[in-house]
């Protein structure tokens, strides 16, 4: 369950080379719990701030549940 001031990795991309592999801290959650605010812990952007559906981030208690979506490649 994703929990207010938890620290989470973004689940993975299936097909983009360069996921993010950086820890978020939950600083803010909805009411309804669908949508969570995050800073950034450590790399190049600590101390960032971001808004995310919570189901992009990685479920402790669903850690094998590490995909959210795949690149499309249209030709």
């Amino acid at each position: 369950m994703i929990e207010l001031n938890g620290i989470y990795k973004l689940k993975h991309i299936k097909g983009l080379i360069s996921n993010n592999t950086n820890d978020f801290k939950v600083i803010a959650m909805s009411e309804d719990k669908q949508m969570v605010q995050c800073e950034v812990l450590n790399g190049d952007d600590a101390g960032e701030q971001y808004v995310f559906m919570t189901q992009c981030l990685i479920d402790p208690d669903k850690p094998e549940d590490i995909f959210f979506g795949e690149i499309i490649e249209v030709k």
